[in-house]
């Protein structure tokens, strides 16, 4: 391999790393970002129940699951019926 093809492949490396670096820096950007929009978005979550908005749909529309949704539930004072526990399974032995 000649000194330049190891020049070139040095370079295809450097900017396949920097484009690593770019998309990861923004990832965390974004990553961060969410995080931020958690504590308002659980208030948000709090006022509408109080309103007696429906759950199912604001829950929808807050984009999360139930354990978070119910959670958020809990820390605004909102009543929320404890979880159903599974029927045990009856094994075929």
């Amino acid at each position: 391999m000649s000194t330049d093809d190891d020049a070139l492949r040095e370079e295809r490396q450097a900017a396949a790393l920097r484009r690593v670096a770019d998309l990861g820096a923004e990832r965390a950007r974004h990553l961060k970002a969410a995080d931020d929009l958690l504590e308002p978005l659980g208030k948000a979550v709090g006022d509408a129940a109080r309103l007696n908005a429906p759950r199912r749909r604001t829950q929808e529309l807050a984009q999360v699951g139930s354990g978070l949704f119910y959670q958020w539930l809990k820390d605004a004072g909102i009543d929320v019926r404890p979880k159903k526990s599974r029927p045990e399974r009856i094994s075929d032995e």
